[in-house]
């Protein structure tokens, strides 16, 4: 095999590894978006759950004692 033809395999090589790391970069992307989204809902879900227990905690104050 010459330089040449080592040079071109080496070319190959290099441009397949670009392209890889450019669809991680991708995908590494929409999972930091989704993560941020997700965050966000959380947050709402544990705002929901602290009314709601609210709401609860002030039934069972109406609640008679025995």
């Amino acid at each position: 095999m010459t330089t040449e033809e080592k040079l071109d395999r080496l070319t190959g090589i290099v441009d397949a590894l670009a392209n890889t790391v450019v669809a991680h970069d991708n995908q590494i992307e929409q999972l930091i978006k989704i993560s941020e989204i997700q965050g966000g809902r959380i947050d709402d879900l544990a705002k929901a759950v602290a009314v709601l227990e609210r709401q609860w905690q002030a039934y069972i104050n109406t609640l008679p004692k025995q």
